[in-house]
Formats: structure tokens, C-alpha cells, sequence
């Protein structure tokens, strides 16, 4: 009994997914379906009718989609794995284990910890991890809205991170691309944006060699600055944003702070809600990533 109280305490924690697995396969299934990680029904593409899910032993998931039809006009055996198009597709490890995995991600846990929590091998951490911070680019980048318009003020300012250099062009056209007219601007004094009054924007400086904040207007660049070191604290320890993952880790960041940086089990269902919309479980052959 102490065991099915725990059980459902909480649908968020590596604990629950534990016993989640204990439950077997079918339990599991129920669960992620649930959760739209993976989908409810498929689509046999003979007969375009509703699959069955089937117990198959022998298999990591102890289940598969299966359509037999044994009359004249249209006979066929279609097997398709439940996995197909999801998060879990083409892993050997058990839905448990990558939910675990996915959860130990969330919560900022050590490589070396869960190598030997889950007996994987590191480099499969690794690339889980990794996966884990794509989910947040892409919900990054499908959820970003322009900012500013009219009576906001939006600060700017550069951060170097390894050897990444952009001219001016780029920068005033990322400023064009995703800061509203009317803005109010708030920069240094670097000469590239000195044409950002020219381009429907309220543009206020702040000449850092001299002071923090202008003595006239106020101006200050103090939020972003505070942005970045944030960023450059929370990378310290990492080494992979120079050999090319920085937009990864600087995607879990914006991802993290837009959940408060709470790791708590609310926003981890939130995360597996993520996961759902970049991985939209397959309902059928003709469905596209």
C-alpha cells in the first residue's frame, strides 16, 4: 500500500517513473499516451482503418500496432512500433529509462550521477542531454513574439562567447526582424547603431567608459548586462558551447528562465508538453515530422 500512495503522489519525479515501470509495459504505454508523447491510435496505411495494439513479447516495449486483414480484395500484416515519429523513436533504451533521463535533465543532474543511477553508458547522456536542450530551441523559437512598440523600452547590448563576431548589417537586421517600431531602444555607444533613429526607433545611449547610466535621460543597459552574466554563470562548467551547442545552452537558459528557473514538477510537465508539440506523435505512415 505504501508503495501505490507513492505511485500517485506525483507524476513528475525519476521516482514515480520508477514504479512506473514496475507497473509493466501496458502501464507504461497508458501513461505516455496520456501525456501525448505517443499517439492513441495509427492509421494502418492497406486499409486506412484503426490498428490494434498488441502484446508482443520479447520487445522493449511489449507492444506494437498490428493490422491483419485476410480477405481477397485487400490482404496484408502491418506492424508499426508505437514509438514511431515520438521522442523515444530509434533509442534502445525503455520509455522509463528516457523519461527518467529527460527528468534528470531538468533537474540539473550530473552526468556521472545518472551513468550510474540508470547503468547507461555516458556518451547516451550526452546525447540525451543534448536532445533535451534542442526541445527548448525549437519551443524558443516557435514561441518568440517580437518585442517592444510604443512606450516599451527594449536594452541591447553585445557579450562575447567564444570567437563569435557579427557585423553591423547582422545586427541592425536581427534589431529590425524582432524589436516593434516605436521601441525605445536603450544601447552603448557603439557607431552601429547609430542608425537605429533612422529606422523608426527612440533610440537612448549610455556611454559605458564614462558611467553605468546617463546623468541626462536615465538610460541604463544594467538588465541585459545582468542577462548575460547570468548566462555566462550558468555555463560555467560546460565546454560544448565551443565546439558549436551554444544556441543549445543558451536555449535551455531562455527556456528555464521563462519557468522561473523552478525545477518543480509543474513546469517538468509543462517540459514534456514541449516535448509533445516538436515531437507530435505519428497517427499514421503519411504524417511528416
Amino acid at each position: 500500500m505504501a508503495c501505490e500512495r507513492k505511485f500517485n503522489e506525483s507524476e513528475a519525479t525519476t521516482g514515480f517513473f520508477l514504479l512506473l515501470g514496475q507497473q509493466g509495459n501496458k502501464a507504461v504505454l497508458d501513461w505516455v499516451m496520456k501525456e501525448g508523447l505517443i499517439p492513441s491510435r495509427y492509421e494502418c496505411p492497406k486499409c486506412k482503418k484503426d490498428m490494434r495494439l498488441v502484446e508482443r513479447k520479447g520487445t522493449i516495449d511489449g507492444f506494437e500496432w498490428r493490422c491483419r486483414v485476410q480477405s481477397k480484395e485487400n490482404p496484408h500484416f502491418v506492424c508499426r512500433s508505437v514509438r514511431k515519429g515520438t521522442w523515444f523513436s530509434d533509442s534502445r533504451l525503455s520509455i522509463c529509462v528516457i523519461l527518467r533521463l529527460t527528468r534528470y535533465w531538468f533537474g540539473k543532474s550530473m552526468n556521472e550521477f545518472v551513468v550510474n543511477d540508470l547503468k547507461i553508458n555516458k556518451n547516451t547522456v550526452v546525447d540525451w542531454y543534448m536532445f533535451c536542450r534542442e526541445v527548448c530551441m525549437v519551443a524558443c523559437v516557435n514561441e518568440s513574439a517580437k518585442l517592444g512598440g510604443e512606450g516599451k523600452i527594449v536594452e541591447i547590448d553585445e557579450s562575447l562567447f567564444g570567437k563569435m563576431k557579427y557585423g553591423k548589417g547582422k545586427r541592425v537586421k536581427v534589431i529590425r526582424e524582432w524589436i516593434l517600431p516605436g521601441t525605445t531602444i536603450i544601447s552603448d555607444c557603439w557607431r552601429a547603431y547609430e542608425c537605429l533613429s533612422d529606422e523608426g526607433y527612440r533610440h537612448l545611449t549610455v556611454n559605458h567608459s564614462l558611467t553605468f547610466k546617463d546623468p541626462e535621460t536615465g538610460a541604463h543597459t544594467n538588465a541585459i548586462e545582468g542577462t548575460w552574466s547570468a548566462i555566462k554563470r550558468n555555463l560555467k562548467g560546460h565546454t560544448a558551447h565551443v565546439e558549436g551547442q551554444f544556441d543549445s545552452y543558451l536555449a535551455e537558459y531562455m527556456w528555464r528562465r521563462s519557468n522561473e528557473h523552478k525545477m518543480i514538477d509543474a513546469n517538468f510537465k509543462d517540459y514534456l508538453k514541449a516535448i509533445a508539440r516538436v515531437y507530435p506523435p505519428h497517427e499514421s505512415d503519411d504524417q511528416k515530422q
